[in-house]
């Protein structure tokens, strides 16, 4: 039980005992009341039981007074006066309790029976004042009564006199009343000022004591700043200004401690080596930080010179910071990074601090991190940044002493499909591969780098013509070799731009430059070779740069122009189909063949929107053909994709758009594709055109026999046509063994239940020899060249036959 609660107690138990003593007047009142009122009525009962017994006063002197008791006519007007005036109700009975008088006359003479417990008997008999409670059918909360004894003059008892008191006792009650309220409400206030006043003083002496022992606990958890208020003169108030006055004592030895255990704990656990050197120059403290770099341990470094042990420090330990290697007793070696600060008073020097850090993970990570801004991290090879550095310092050398340099610039041809066919990891151990090759060529002051991608660097110092012409020539075999790739060979080789005599340009960028400007030309003559740079070559690049630009805008300009080339039913010679072939008609050059933009197109991925342009022009033309001339009119168009698009995943759903909005019939699309693209991934390849041909479009495979010369995959891919190349077509005429060939394909076609259709059918002859060979259908210039679809349409007249 805490102070506030015996303090509560206390107040209550005083308001308990204010209670009692008011619930004592009350009843002690209560009761008074009630011995009054049976006094008073044992009194008016005797004085009653007097003039009954004797007689009233009399009114005269010679009047003679005559008892009551002996004339039933004064006694009843006596009774009935005492019932009128006085509101009292009186009976008067006999010795033997017969009714004398009584208020109400019919009772008169009967016996008094209305005394339960024979107490009016017993007072006849013992002469003794009783009360009593009369019941009845009438009164059944009962009356009181007062019954006294009669005495004759000769005292002998002759009766008695019962006096109903109630009135009196009701009055007596009720003038009782207004004092008992007056003590309950004295009771009930000094009750509720006993437990206010209880409640006022316990809280201010719970607060104050509640505040002394808050301050305890808080000093016990290390918090000496925390006081009390300390107002009051009493025990409270001197025991608070006693506990402030020991609180300011605990917190400035705290303060004290504390200071004390911060630079013992800042000087034990700093990761810096601390050391205090006195005026001799004998190290006098030392941390655990300083004797585990220096590996001496505390006890080792105690009293030894410092500048003995400091790398470069000297004697003198003169201020400031450097840095050296620290040989360890272990043998081992670290860098340590070390700050002399020294400690004067009143101008003499008493002793220095040393601050040592081993620095030796920060000067290797700061190596590692300038080698990985400065190289290429699959091969390990400088990068760009390294390469122009030192290209610039080799022209600066060049222009200075007439050494001559010069800058290789290689890029992997057919990496591209290498990386796409057996994964990157492939690929790049193809290109770490191809760097130690590289750097195995190269003389050792030669610097090899990559650049990025598939795109090396050689800078050559001290290089005449014949070294330029043999480095050039050593990278072009050891790049041609082939390379073993998770257990499979890839083919690649390299284009090589060459600029020697790069100290006659201004800076290293403009040598790179004109390094890649080379590079690109060799890619156009032909790939894997080398070609010196020339002037020429960044004016052709520049105008390839330009083609390039103009060819982005040709979709959205509407330059593509449709042309449709025949293809003939053999051997009638009627039109059944025709291809969609793709002209540019360039604003500065005119019209353009498909050679002379298409690879720049497939190089810069704009082929994708030219071949959706064809697609939608092809079927829109062809369907608008059977429309208004359907005698005429091609049973089907073909369609070349390129690879890009073969590998876009929403290819079906152009293909299903193209066709929706032009309302071409599936059946009357053919699209083709080169052997060599369905072969680069046979399983994908497959699905792809599956997916195409439950469009209902066929699919065609384009210059067959130039690619993997397999016949087994023709069971595997889901085809519909075979377009024998152009390169057995055209030395058929004359060859045996050529015409052999084509018959054969053309009999597997037929066999498989393809369509076969012969390319580049320039003459007469080849044509006879397609039809006796029994090939259904051919095409080429001797049957008809691509033209506009509106000039095809008229040279017409014929109508096609249907597939």
């Amino acid at each position: 039980m805490n102070v506030r609660q015996k303090l509560l107690g206390g107040y209550l138990l005083v308001a308990m005992l204010v209670a009692v003593t008011g619930g004592i007047a009350w009843q002690s009142s209560t009761r008074s009341a009630e011995q009054a009122a049976k006094d008073e009525a044992v009194r008016i009962a005797q004085g009653i039981a007097l003039d009954v017994t004797l007689g009233l006063p009399a009114d005269s002197e010679n009047e003679i007074v005559q008892p009551l008791y002996f004339s039933p006519r004064a006694l009843d007007n006596y009774l009935q006066r005492m019932h009128d005036i006085q509101h009292r109700d009186v009976v008067v009975v006999d010795a033997l309790q017969y009714v004398l008088g009584d208020v109400i006359r019919e009772h008169i003479g009967t016996v008094f029976d209305e005394d339960r417990g024979d107490e009016v008997g017993r007072t006849i008999e013992d002469g003794r004042s009783r009360v009593f409670v009369e019941k009845s059918e009438d009164y059944p909360d009962g009356i009181m009564q007062v019954v006294v004894p009669m005495h004759n003059r000769a005292g002998i008892r002759i009766g008695a006199v019962i006096n109903e008191y109630t009135p009196l006792y009701d009055q007596m009650m009720a003038a009782t009343r207004p004092a008992q309220y007056v003590t309950l409400v004295s009771a009930a206030v000094v009750i509720v000022l006993v437990l206010a006043l209880g409640l006022g003083l316990s809280g201010s002496l719970v607060r104050r004591i509640t505040s002394l022992t808050t301050a305890v606990r808080t000093i016990r958890t290390g918090d000496y700043t925390h006081r009390v208020p300390h107002d009051g003169k009493d025990e409270i108030g001197r025991l608070a200004r006693a506990f402030n006055s020991m609180a300011e004592q605990l917190e400035r030895s705290a303060r004290e401690i504390l200071a004390k255990e911060y630079t013992d704990s800042i000087l034990a656990g700093a990761g810096e080596g601390i050391c205090g050197v006195d005026a001799a120059g004998r190290i006098a403290f030392a941390n655990e930080a300083a004797g585990r770099i220096t590996g001496l341990g505390v006890a080792g470094l105690l009293q030894r010179e410092a500048g003995v042990l400091l790398p470069e420090a000297g004697e003198s330990l003169v201020n400031g910071t450097r840095e050296g290697r620290l040989q360890r007793p272990d043998g081992t070696e670290v860098r340590v990074e070390y700050t002399i600060s020294a400690l004067e008073k009143e101008g003499h020097r008493i002793g220095a601090v040393i601050l040592l850090r081993d620095v030796t993970r920060q000067r290797d990570l700061e190596r590692d991190l300038r080698h990985q801004a400065l190289h290429d991290g699959l091969t390990g090879l400088p990068n760009r940044k390294l390469l122009l550095d030192r290209l610039d310092h080799a022209l600066t050398r060049s222009r200075a002493s007439g050494e001559r340099i010069a800058l290789f610039y290689l890029d992997l041809d057919g990496f591209k499909r290498v990386n796409d066919s057996l994964g990157h990891n492939a690929g790049d151990l193809l290109l770490r591969t191809a760097a130690e090759r590289l750097s195995a060529v190269l003389r050792p002051q030669d610097t090899v780098a990559r650049l990025g991608g598939d795109e090396f660097a050689v800078l050559l110092e001290g290089a005449d013509a014949a070294t330029v012409e043999e480095m050039a020539g050593g990278c072009l075999a050891a790049l041609g070799r082939p390379f073993v790739v998770h257990g499979r060979e890839a083919l690649v080789t390299v284009s090589i731009g060459v600029v020697p005599e790069a100290g006659r340009f201004a800076d290293a960028d403009e040598v790179v430059r004109n390094a890649d400007v080379a590079m690109y030309a060799a890619k156009d003559q032909g790939k894997n070779r080398f070609l010196i740079f020339e002037t020429r070559m960044h004016e052709q690049l520049l105008s390839r740069l330009d083609q390039e630009s103009r060819l982005r805008e040709a979709v959205h300009r509407g330059e593509l122009r449709l042309h449709l080339q025949p293809v003939v039913a053999l051997p009638d010679g009627q039109v059944s189909g025709a291809e969609a072939l793709v002209r540019w008609q360039d604003p500065e050059r005119g019209l353009q063949q498909p050679g002379s933009f298409i690879p720049l197109a497939e190089e810069t991925g704009m082929i994708i929107e030219i071949d959706r342009w064809i697609l939608l022009e092809a079927c829109r033309t062809i369907r608008r053909w059977q429309e208004e001339s359907p005698e005429s009119a091609p049973a089907w168009v073909s369609v070349n994709l390129s690879a890009i698009h073969l590998d876009l995943p929403d290819l079906t759903d152009h293909v299903a758009y193209a066709l929706a909005t032009t309302g071409l019939s599936p059946h009357c699309l053919v699209l083709e594709l080169t052997e060599t693209v369905m072969m680069r991934d046979l399983a994908v390849t497959s699905a792809r055109l599956e997916e195409l041909r439950e469009l209902g479009v066929k699919i065609a495979i384009d210059d067959f026999g130039t690619g993997y010369s397999s016949l087994g995959y023709l069971r595997d891919i889901p085809v519909d046509v075979l377009k024998i190349d152009r390169s057995f077509i055209t030395g058929l005429v004359g060859n045996g063994r050529q015409q052999e060939l084509v018959s054969a394909i053309v009999q597997l076609g037929h066999t498989l239940g393809l369509r076969v259709v012969a390319e580049g059918v320039e003459e007469a002859e080849q044509l006879t020899l397609l039809t006796v060979m029994g090939c259904k259908y051919a095409q080429g210039y001797h049957l008809g060249r691509p033209e506009p679809a509106d000039e095809l349409r008229a040279h017409l007249t014929v109508p096609a036959l249907q597939p």
